[in-house]
């Protein structure tokens, strides 16, 4: 993995840095410092051809607040980042717990960095649980394209 802009001395916006950042706030649950994390014109596809929007109205209410409920919680586990110039792909271990049924979803997300180092675009990429029980309290499955 590349070392982060911050640790390398250098000012460029780093993608990794922001994942590895995402991952940190995420796992604290500090939902503001995550969203601090997110240019206002975010594009966002998780997982890509069934949710998509634009903007970091998405990000909170629905990536955030859909993520952290009374019956679902999601801990993450960055297993390989790639950089290249402002984007980075992660292989992510998503661990969870839905309906108190241990879950784990694995996915591989690319994300970019504008020149602010704000990110400015998400597609996470996973393969849907089969459990009909799980897959019922995904975003996926909640998602309204006419509310975002």
């Amino acid at each position: 993995m590349s070392p982060s802009s911050e640790e390398s001395g250098d000012s460029a916006p780093s993608a990794a840095k922001a994942i590895l950042d995402h991952v940190r706030h995420w796992n604290a649950m500090d939902k503001e410092s995550w969203l601090g994390l997110f240019a206002d014109d975010i594009e966002y596809e998780d997982p890509p051809g069934t949710v998509a929007s634009r903007g970091i109205e998405v990000m909170s209410s629905h990536a955030w607040d859909g993520a952290f409920t009374a019956v679902k919680r999601w801990i993450l586990e960055p297993v390989k980042v790639i950089e290249c110039g402002r984007e980075a792909q992660v292989y992510m271990r998503n661990h969870g717990a839905i309906d108190g049924l241990p879950v784990l979803v694995e996915s591989i997300e690319l994300w970019r960095v504008d020149e602010a180092g704000k990110v400015d675009l998400i597609r996470a990429f996973w393969e849907p649980p089969q459990d009909p029980a799980v897959r019922a309290h995904l975003a996926l499955a909640t998602w309204d394209p006419d509310r975002h």
